[in-house]
């Protein structure tokens, strides 16, 4: 079990999943929240996370069955801002923190002997949520889909924008993603997540540098 950090980069609070045992599936499930990385090899389990505006990369090495899960907010500081940001800025605050979320994930699959030639990436969420969320999701999509494309990543299946949010589920050794949408009656647990996220990541930009599921 890795939660990468860097004292150079962006910091997240510690534990940003939690870990526990389904009886159905018969395996442990670490769920991923909001800000966290968690990468694993050679494990029986699964990863799982629910998605408003936020991104999740799910990237696995096939060969080596070595996979994790990111889940990810680019933090913007006004509306100003969040207006005329563009994926290319990948020096402003916000890209620093997507980049950072990707290079945490794959940095630490590297470690644990993944090659970086034989990743596979699936991504997931960036809906158009309520509020000033909404152009936020759409901000996150586009800095994923600049940054594999920059990166040369290989993308095999993507779920991102829309209206809705969703529930991802990862298994790292296979590559398989089960996902299923969340309808707004069910969101306030999510969106308090994601807020309190969004809070938090305003205030660090400011310091210094099973039903109707879907198999992906």
């Amino acid at each position: 079990m890795i939660e990468a950090r860097s004292s150079a980069a962006p910091k997240y609070e510690n534990q940003h999943f939690n870990r526990f045992y389904h009886p159905t599936k018969d395996k442990h499930i670490v769920k991923v929240l909001p800000g966290g990385v968690y990468c694993t090899s050679k494990e029986d389990e699964l990863i799982a996370t629910g998605l408003g505006s936020c991104v999740a990369a799910c990237v696995w090495d096939c060969h080596e069955h070595i996979g994790g899960m990111n889940h990810f907010l680019l933090p913007f500081d006004n509306k100003s801002q969040l207006k005329s940001w563009n994926p290319e800025e990948v020096i402003s605050t916000a890209s620093r923190y997507g980049s950072y979320a990707m290079e945490m994930l794959i940095n630490a699959m590297i470690e644990r002997g993944a090659q970086r030639s034989s990743l596979q990436v699936k991504l997931f969420g960036g809906a158009q949520m309520l509020g000033r969320s909404s152009m936020v999701g759409e901000k996150n999509v586009a800095f994923i889909l600049n940054y594999v494309k920059q990166e040369g990543l290989d993308v095999v299946a993507q779920d991102l924008g829309g209206l809705e949010p969703r529930k991802v589920m990862f298994d790292p050794c296979t590559g398989k993603a089960w996902l299923k949408r969340i309808p707004f009656t069910e969101v306030h647990l999510l969106q308090n997540q994601e807020e309190k996220y969004a809070r938090q990541l305003d205030r660090e930009s400011h310091r210094p540098h099973d039903d109707d599921v879907e198999l992906f």
